[in-house]
C-alpha cells in the first residue's frame, strides 16, 4: 500500500508541477484535449509488454515479477515486501504541461532531502533524484529519460537500508533498459 502510494503521489506531484499557463493557450489546450482523450498517450511504451522479468530481474540483481498498472505502468515487486519495487512508465511532456523541467521538479519535491543525480548516456537527458517519503527513514529513487518529448520513468522504494549510490546504479540500469526497449 505504501509503493503504490508513493508511485502514484510521485507522478500526481510531477504532473501537476508541469500545470499552469506557459504561453498561447490555443495550441496547448488543444495538445492536452489530444493527451486527455488518450490520443497521444497510446503511442508511448508499455514496458510491461517490452520487457521480462528476468531483463530487470539482471538489472535490479534480484527475483522480480512485473504487473501490468494503472497508466500503462509496470509495477516490479519482489517476495519480500521490504526489498526494492517501484514502476516503470512512460510519459508525454512535449506537450504544453510544463515539459520535462516540470517533471524532474515534481520529483525533487516529492522526495525529502532530495539528492538530484545526473545519469550520462542515457536518452537526451537522464537524472535520478534520491531522498526520503513522507517522514520515513529508507531511502527511495525518482528518475527519468527524456527521450522525443516523453519521458521514460522509473520510481523505487524500498525499507532494507539500500545505500544511494545502488539506488542510483539499479536506478541506471533500468533507465537503459527503458530506453533501449522503445
Amino acid at each position: 500500500m505504501t509503493r503504490a502510494l508513493f508511485a502514484g503521489l510521485l507522478l500526481v506531484a510531477a504532473l501537476a508541477t508541469g500545470c499552469g499557463d506557459d504561453g498561447d493557450a490555443g495550441d496547448d489546450d488543444k495538445k492536452s484535449a489530444a493527451t486527455a482523450g488518450g490520443e497521444e498517450s497510446a503511442g508511448l511504451p508499455k514496458f510491461c509488454d517490452l520487457l521480462t522479468a528476468e531483463q530487470v530481474t539482471g538489472a535490479v540483481g534480484a527475483p522480480v515479477t512485473l504487473t501490468a498498472a494503472a497508466f500503462d505502468a509496470c509495477e516490479i515487486d519482489q517476495e519480500d515486501p521490504r526489498a526494492l519495487s517501484g514502476s516503470l512508465g512512460a510519459v508525454a511532456v512535449d506537450n504544453g504541461n510544463g515539459g520535462y523541467d516540470a517533471y524532474r521538479s515534481g520529483s525533487k519535491a516529492t522526495l525529502e532531502g532530495a539528492v538530484e543525480h545526473p545519469v550520462d548516456g542515457v536518452g537526451e537527458q537522464a537524472y535520478v533524484t534520491t531522498g526520503t517519503f513522507g517522514g520515513g527513514e529508507s531511502l527511495q529513487a525518482s528518475g527519468g529519460a527524456l527521450v522525443d518529448g516523453n519521458v521514460y520513468t522509473v520510481t523505487l522504494t524500498q525499507s532494507r537500508g539500500m545505500t544511494e549510490d545502488a539506488l542510483v546504479e539499479v536506478s541506471r540500469k533500468l533507465l537503459e533498459l527503458l530506453v533501449d526497449a522503445a
